[in-house]
């Protein structure tokens, strides 16, 4: 008679075999309730906090990575609304720094002082030393 590849269950051989297939069929369904028990008492009980069981442990896991991921997402959120904060401040401190100084080539301006300085100091510069 054939067997199942994975569990060597004994299947009745069709056109053949004749009046021993209800208890090839039983024997085959015994074995297959005893493979599924033993799968069972491997993983044990999801509940089953006090041993724990290998069910519990996986159940416990997929929790703990829900967690996970839930406080990465608050955690990103969190840094990209500090870093959009930072952004805009800056951005606008910059900008009123821009507005204080000015242009190199408007009269006035902090900028075109420093540059009319700078052209003062390099003239007495030259001046003193030639």
């Amino acid at each position: 008679m054939p067997v199942t590849t994975n569990y060597s269950i004994t299947l009745p051989t069709v056109g053949g075999n004749k009046n021993t297939w209800g208890s090839v069929l039983n024997d085959a369904l015994t074995a297959l309730e005893q493979e599924v028990y033993d799968v069972d008492q491997v993983l044990g009980a999801a509940d089953d906090s006090a041993t724990p069981s290998l069910a519990y442990n996986l159940t416990q896991a997929v929790t703990n990575a829900s967690t996970a991921k839930t406080n990465s997402e608050t955690a990103e959120s969190v840094a990209n609304k500090l870093v959009n904060t930072t952004l805009t401040t800056l951005t606008s401190r910059v900008s009123a720094l821009e507005t204080l100084v000015g242009d190199v080539g408007t009269s006035g301006s902090v900028a075109d002082d420093a540059r009319t300085a700078k052209t003062t100091a390099q003239s007495a510069y030259t001046a003193a030393t030639t």
